[in-house]
């Protein structure tokens, strides 16, 4: 028999652990597998640049990017790293240019999730929120500004959807079809996503938070949103995005063009393998 590669067996030890809990501190992966934390280091340094693994800033934890078979708590939407990793370099330009926090959120089945944030790095002390964490898409600004980019029977297919599980409902927020038509009507006349005025958060009872959100489009299909948070009662939504609509625009857009850049290189990089 051919002997097992070491380094090997450890990697996929890690990338095993990191599958079944999800997010991990350095210590907790060590705590769990038992590897040295000098040999994690190394294993999760590799991993991370080929893509198998991702640190998150907002959290510090790390993430598998990869679905394995019959191991994975659930299976990771594609491009979901490209996504974090790209949209995470210029939001993080941002903030540091403007300092108020932005939100990067990605749009699934019937929720927005949060895949990256700069809240961490924000001279501004705001609630945190949580990566992975999943919201209500006809609450949060990120979900009215991809509702917004929806025609009308998609939008209605959504909000009836049958299988939609009840915290993600409209109706946890007292949402009607009438209500929800007009508020994403202002969405699009104003340019903007913001919260639904009965919309305080998912985290706590009320994170005392405002936003204003543009949707994120990956080869011209909205794949999710960014958003640009405040305290309530610092400025209006119509003040705020007065002052840093065009920021959170022009972020977008590079955003966009990188991903774009991306998904055209890959064919490329194909037909020269």
């Amino acid at each position: 028999m051919l002997k097992e590669n070491r380094s090997l067996e450890r990697g996929l030890i890690v990338l095993e652990t990191l599958a079944r809990h999800r997010a991990m501190s350095l210590s907790e992966i060590h705590r769990e597998t038992g590897l040295p934390k000098s040999t994690l280091r190394r294993l999760l340094a590799t991993l991370a640049s080929r893509r198998f693994v991702r640190r998150s800033l907002s959290d510090k934890l790390y993430r598998v990017t990869v679905t394995l078979p019959d191991i994975s708590i659930s299976p990771v939407p594609p491009g979901l790293a490209q996504v974090a990793d790209i949209g995470l370099a210029h939001a993080l330009t941002m903030t540091k240019k403007i300092g108020w926090p932005s939100d990067i959120h990605i749009f699934e089945k019937h929720w927005m999730r949060i895949v990256e944030s700069t809240r961490a790095v924000s001279p501004f002390s705001l609630y945190q929120g949580q990566v992975d964490r999943r919201l209500n898409i006809f609450g949060c600004a990120t979900g009215t500004a991809c509702l917004a980019q929806m025609d009308t029977e998609q939008v209605r297919q959504l909000f009836r959807s049958p299988d939609m599980e009840h915290r993600f409902r409209p109706g946890r927020f007292g949402i009607t079809w009438k209500k929800l038509q007009d508020h994403l009507s202002n969405a699009r006349k104003i340019g903007y996503g913001v919260r639904n005025p009965n919309y305080l958060g998912e985290t706590v009872v009320n994170d005392k938070l405002s936003a204003i959100a543009l949707p994120l489009r990956r080869e011209g299909e909205v794949c999710g949103g960014v958003s640009l948070l405040w305290p309530r009662e610092f400025l209006s939504a119509s003040e705020f995005a007065g002052k840093y609509l065009g920021e959170l625009s022009e972020t977008v857009s590079r955003i966009e063009t990188d991903l774009d850049g991306t998904d055209r290189a890959k064919p490329e990089k194909e037909k020269a393998d």
